[in-house]
């Protein structure tokens, strides 16, 4: 069938940048390029002159999909099964499914009937087997993956992106992606996700501009296949505006009256159209963004599409439509919103009511996205009851399947039905009150939370008195909801439930409630009554038969006791363990809270050791992102620990951007602002803090871990703009207004701020001015008999020169106060004119931070030696850079000792041995122990 085949005008530079990108992906490197601008601009016209040119590479795979919107928000999954119906047909469906790994039967959301498997797993994990399975493809051969009109992509479909963007250096895919620019305002999601990607470097971005007056004759010329347009050029030049849709549209009405409106001009072909044909148009326009035969045949007989066969070959040659081998869609979507426009009412209801019909007879490919569809047709066609029980169903399956605007949407409409339809309750299958909890969980997805709440509220308030153990579940519901929107009230909803379900009532209900209020508790900080929450949840959850509760008991009083430095806690993690089986949830937060309970407490190559195999089973598992990132993010933390920073570095640069708000994601944020500022780029890390600062705030008024790391952050970049009264106002806060419990663990790095600041406030201020460290002596010396108090008591007596940098240099520690504590001890050696010693001490400051990528410490202490007129000590290669402690280390290296057992033999940690070693090399120019071992005992190493 013949169609419009403008010639592309005016797009010389962006196609190049297209097939240099090609190029790169040729070559290994994979590339994502997002090509935007306004409706009607070209952009599809763009990506498929490209597309055309790489299929003449016969080694390269194109796959191609369209986000759709259905009219109650984005059509679920419809560019991911575009892309999947194009990867089956050409590597099958077992070759797919072998390529797709251990998450393979996600991949059955989108496609049941290519792939005849059902997901057994959360929704969340789709986006991660996607673009796992188009990165192994990649592997072996050049992929172009192309996805357009992300402006009206899901959920998914944006994690989707955002994963293969960021999947690797050896997969050859190079992702095309467009969108309407016009269509992409404030609050649109994708900006956020565009964003993130253009600051990672990952992304570039095309934006196609309209054409001059030049291009416009000569798009015009070319589409009339003429030299010259004639006079009515002019007029298409500035009815155009420049958009090369338009262009075509116009050119082959020139010396004619054109309309004013847009609307009107869209519709200029059509218009021109029989009768016969416009009604076809028409049909086609109701069905959606496409019009598959199949469903043209269902829904308005075999026997009338064969008639209407003519009045579509009309429109096809119009270029109205255009069709291929599986049905028909417009030219161009402007063009079918307009013709959509077009139906009378009576006709609207008619079409739309059998499409829905014919959608629904087809159940045995029921996906969430058809039921998207039907839901829309019965809106569209006001059939209110059958509108009402489309909106709940397929709010249901969207909300299942991850698709939460969808869902939201879809819940929303079915709420604003409800008064419309006689016996809603029974139309919908649910009562009102529990229609308005299910609107609430998916509108908190879509993380409109105080929304998510009013709807919490609004179900509470018409609750039935005689539903006690429903009502406790919503309360439970809602608690968490509260929570999440930063309100404490959840704690009165948590209370109230508890009361409707007491003990021995209903146990199974009730160890449910005591999860969340233990939960609650402990991230609070309210440690002790956490305990007691957490062992009264394990009995009941004993009465209860329910392993999954006792498991999660029994974590998180372990956590708690751990935190209070009650090593007993430990044991009851590991008998979380046991308990949790092949339950994969419980084993996730045995390996998330052990772990971290093992950095909280100084074990950093552990903590390591347990964060990264549960990384390793989430992944084998293909548990999905979520989980495999909050694991990979405690052993990124144990890699700033323990000094290994540019992995460290690299993980989080690579997690940023895929990580939605939540607390782990303050976490996370939190993490990577303070290493950006000990890294050396405290404007990055300001940055960071601008644009999350109200997110922290909001989850800092209910966990304690996000109150103490973000204010010792915080104080970090207030001491560095020489501001001391702000890092002692926002330690003092968490310290003595918002403290709970006792947590040393999180507590005494906010502590050594404050000290910092008081110290700087003694040496800039009047004697006897300076603020009264006693209140922060008295905790540090509370915490007498915390695990990692030696180095944070010699680092708060250093900072207020009552103690020696030394003590802090050598104590087991995280791996940055070492350099730091050097620096400082240099910089107070020059202060007394010690000038010989300070050049020594800076010098290792300068070698160990740069060991780590310290870079804020290696800067300030090349100022101090360049301001100094101090030279370093020695060149790389020369032995007598070494200090005494690295000479003792060289001498057990050159005995064959390894790094765990220098630091038994020397009293140090097996961390602080490894430093010492890799300052050892380093000085003496040398890239192997063995090297090292050797220089020793011929006498090269100074001893």
């Amino acid at each position: 069938m013949s169609r419009v085949r403008a010639p592309l005008v005016g797009r010389a530079h962006e196609l190049t940048v297209l097939r240099d990108a090609f190029t790169d992906v040729r070559g290994g490197t994979p590339r994502t390029v997002v090509v935007a601008g306004e409706a009607g601009i070209g952009k599809s016209r763009l990506l498929a002159e490209f597309v055309a040119q790489v299929r003449s590479d016969p080694t390269a795979l194109v796959l191609r999909g369209w986000c759709a919107d259905s009219g109650s928000g984005p059509l679920p999954y419809a560019a991911l099964d575009g892309v999947l119906r194009d990867l089956v047909a050409e590597l099958g469906a077992e070759r797919t499914l072998e390529a797709a790994g251990p998450g393979a039967d996600a991949l059955g959301l989108v496609a049941p009937r290519l792939i005849d498997v059902r997901t057994d797993g959360g929704p969340g994990r789709l986006p991660d087997v996607v673009a796992g399975l188009l990165a192994a493809v990649g592997r072996d051969r050049p992929v172009v993956v192309v996805i357009e009109d992300l402006h009206w992509a899901d959920e998914a479909t944006r994690a989707t992106v955002a994963r293969l963007a960021r999947s690797g250096m050896d997969e050859s895919v190079l992702l095309l992606l467009s969108y309407r620019s016009d269509d992409v305002g404030r609050g649109h999601p994708l900006r956020t996700t565009v964003a993130e990607l253009e600051r990672a470097r990952l992304l570039t971005r095309v934006h196609l501009p309209r054409l001059d007056p030049a291009e416009v004759a000569q798009l015009a010329a070319a589409l009339l296949d003429a030299e010259d347009v004639g006079p009515g050029l002019a007029d298409l030049v500035e009815r155009s505006e420049g958009v090369p849709f338009f262009v075509e549209e116009l050119v082959g009405f020139l010396g004619v009256d054109l309309p004013d409106s847009l609307r009107d001009m869209l519709l200029l072909r059509y218009s021109r159209l029989s009768a016969s044909a416009q009604g076809f148009c028409r049909q086609v326009a109701a069905a959606g963004a496409r019009a598959p035969y199949d469903l043209l045949a269902d829904a308005l007989g075999a026997e009338a599409l064969a008639a209407a066969e003519p009045a579509g070959r009309e429109a096809v040659e119009a270029a109205v439509l255009e069709g291929d081998e599986d049905g028909y869609a417009f030219r161009h979507a402007l063009v079918q919103e307009a013709v959509l426009s077009e139906l009378l009412p009576g006709e609207r209801r008619r079409l739309h009511s059998a499409y829905a019909q014919a959608l629904e007879t087809e159940a045995s490919s029921m996906t969430v996205a058809r039921q998207s569809e039907i839901a829309d047709h019965w809106w569209r066609a006001r059939v209110l009851d059958k509108a009402l029980r489309a909106a709940v169903t397929g709010a249901r399956a969207a909300d299942l399947a991850g698709s939460w605007t969808t869902a939201a949407a879809l819940a929303e409409r079915a709420l604003d039905l409800w008064d419309l339809v006689p016996d809603a309750a029974g139309v919908a299958d649910v009562p009102h009150h529990e229609m308005l909890v299910r609107a609430a969980e998916s509108v908190r997805s879509t993380t409109r939370l105080d929304r998510a709440l009013a709807l919490c509220h609004q179900a509470l308030g018409e609750w039935p008195e005689d539903d006690r153990y429903g009502l406790a579940r919503a309360l439970d519901d809602a608690a968490v909801i509260a929570a999440q929107a930063g309100s404490t009230e959840g704690r009165a909803f948590l209370d109230r439930a508890l009361t409707l379900v007491p003990p021995g009532d209903n146990d199974t209900v009730r160890a449910t409630l005591l999860v969340t209020k233990t939960r609650d508790a402990m991230l609070d900080g309210r440690t002790r009554e956490a305990i007691e929450s957490a062992t009264a949840c394990y009995e009941t959850a004993t009465a209860a038969a329910s392993a999954r509760e006792r498991s999660l008991a029994l974590n998180m009083r372990g956590v708690s006791r751990v935190t209070l430095g009650d090593a007993g806690g430990f044991d009851d993690l590991e008998d979380a363990r046991k308990i949790a089986g092949d339950d994969w949830p419980c084993l996730a937060r045995y390996y998330m809270n052990t772990s971290e309970s093992h950095l909280m407490w100084g074990h950093y190559a552990t903590g390591l050791e347990i964060a990264s195999e549960g990384a390793r089973r989430s992944r084998a598992l293909g548990s999905g992102w979520g989980t495999d990132a909050m694991l990979e993010g405690n052993a990124a933390e144990a890699m700033i620990a323990l000094g290994q920073w540019d992995e460290a570095a690299a993980w989080y640069e690579r997690a940023i951007p895929l990580v939605s708000d939540s607390t782990f994601a303050v976490y996370l944020r939190e993490r990577w602002a303070w290493l950006q500022i000990w890294r050396g780029d405290l404007e990055a890390a300001e940055a960071i803090v601008r644009a999350k600062l109200a997110d922290w705030e909001r989850f800092g008024r209910l966990e304690q871990q996000v109150r103490t790391r973000v204010a010792a952050m915080l104080g970090e970049v207030a001491l560095l703009r020489q501001d001391p009264h702000e890092a002692l106002r926002l330690a003092a806060d968490v310290l003595f207004v918002q403290r709970r419990d006792a947590t040393p663990g999180y507590e005494l790095p906010v502590i050594a701020v404050a000290a910092r600041a008081i110290g700087t406030l003694r040496r800039s201020t009047p004697a006897g001015s300076a603020p009264d460290p006693t209140p922060y002596r008295a905790l540090v010396e509370e915490y007498a008999s915390w695990p990692t108090h030696p180095v944070w008591s010699a680092l708060f007596a250093a900072e207020l020169g009552e103690g020696p940098w030394g003590a802090v240099a050598e104590a087991d520690g995280p791996a940055h106060l070492r350099p730091y504590a050097l620096l400082r001890d240099g910089e107070a050696m020059l202060d007394r004119g010690d000038r010989g010693e300070a050049r020594v001490r800076l010098t290792e400051a300068v070698a160990d931070g740069s060991a780590i990528g310290a870079g804020l410490v290696v800067r300030r202490a090349q100022e101090l030696l360049e301001s100094g007129g101090l030279e370093p000590v020695a060149k790389r290669g020369d032995p007598d850079a070494l200090t005494d402690r690295e000479r003792q280390v060289l001498a057990l290296v050159s005995d064959g000792l390894s790094n765990g057992e220098i630091g038994e033999r020397l009293f140090i940690s097996r961390k602080t041995a490894s430093v010492h070693v890799s300052a050892i090399l380093r000085k003496l120019g040398v890239t192997s122990r063995t090297e090292a071992a050797l220089k020793a005992r011929s006498g090269d190493a100074g001893g």
